[in-house]
């Protein structure tokens, strides 16, 4: 004969199976009527300020945002928290249909896995996007991405290079640009409707600079900040995908030249970058430090220097979350 105890772990067994029951079926059925109104959506951060082993120069605790166009809702460079921070914002993950993972890094991708589990949980169809080394080093596992034959889930994983082009929903369709990094890397153009919204992941832009000396510095060599230097070459054709570009999203790591410029930009990258080009909007996201600055002041200040500069809107990303209207 059962004793109480094992009969109430029985009654809390079936109480626990049921709950589970009934928030799949809830969100299976949850999937809510997309909204007309397109954006680009940054969910908030959860990491309090006071929290210092969070904001130790963990600047990746602010990536990952979501693009819709259309029917086209990309989840782009899942990162640490991400799936976490858009349940907190309220925003329904399951109308995501794509997800972009520009390279292998965590702050770009910790959280694919993630987000495909839940994909998956909910029964709704997305194709993954990413270079070749995503799935090569199983950032994004071979059961998630959907590579190993006869997985049950109607969803699809994409390998892209330079010459990818991909056909989105509603005539839109989605090219890349291969970016400087330490790794393979990515960024993406969304063109449709007579519309251009670019992206730039983690990239390098100058190859070499001049001192007010006439000195000329391989941007590998430097060990030091420098401010009162001028570009001498460039990956101009970084600035040539970025023509014509409605929107620009990019990434800027600093204001002035410094060791991590030969793989991130800095502002003054951007300005060059921007010059003579004919963008009409930049978001600044992925902006480090949190750690050391307030980061909203860090950031508005970047965005000001921008408009200052080049008189085109500038926006920098919030701690408590953006949604752009586009």
């Amino acid at each position: 004969m059962r004793d109480k105890l094992e009969k109430e772990l029985v009654e809390l067994d079936k109480r626990r199976l049921n709950i589970r029951k009934r928030y799949k079926n809830k969100l299976i059925n949850s999937k809510k009527k997309l909204n007309q109104k397109d954006y680009i959506y940054f969910p908030k951060s959860i990491v309090s300020e006071k929290n210092h082993q969070l904001r130790y120069g963990l600047s990746w605790l602010q990536n990952g945002f979501i693009l819709k166009k259309g029917n086209n809702v990309i989840a782009v460079d899942p990162g640490v928290n991400f799936v976490l921070r858009l349940t907190e914002s309220g925003f329904d993950l399951s109308n995501i249909t794509h997800i972009f993972i520009s390279h292998t890094h965590l702050d770009h991708s910790a959280d694919a896995n993630v987000l495909m589990d839940f994909m998956i949980r909910a029964r709704a169809s997305v194709k993954i996007i990413a270079p070749k080394s995503v799935y090569d080093e199983k950032v994004i596992s071979d059961f998630h991405s959907g590579l190993k034959p006869k997985f049950p889930v109607n969803h699809s994983a994409i390998i892209i290079d330079e010459n990818s082009e991909i056909e989105l929903l509603d005539g839109y369709k989605m090219t890349f640009v291969p970016l400087q990094h330490s790794v393979e890397c990515y960024g993406f153009k969304i063109s449709g409707n007579n519309q251009n919204y670019t992206y730039l992941s983690d990239t390098s832009y100058t190859r070499e600079l001049v001192t007010k000396n006439n000195k000329i510095i391989s941007i590998t060599d430097i060990t030091y900040y420098m401010e009162n230097v001028k570009s001498k070459s460039n990956y101009n054709y970084i600035k040539e995908f970025l023509k014509d570009s409605d929107v620009l999203i990019t990434n800027i790591d600093s204001y002035m030249y410094t060791k991590n410029s030969k793989t991130h930009l800095p502002l003054l990258d951007l300005l060059e970058i921007i010059k003579d080009n004919n963008i009409k909007e930049i978001i600044i996201a992925h902006v480090n430090p949190i750690g050391e600055l307030k980061y909203e002041e860090w950031g508005n200040k970047l965005a000001k220097y921008v408009y200052k500069i080049s008189k085109i809107k500038t926006f920098a990303v919030k701690i408590s979350g953006n949604k752009f209207y586009i």
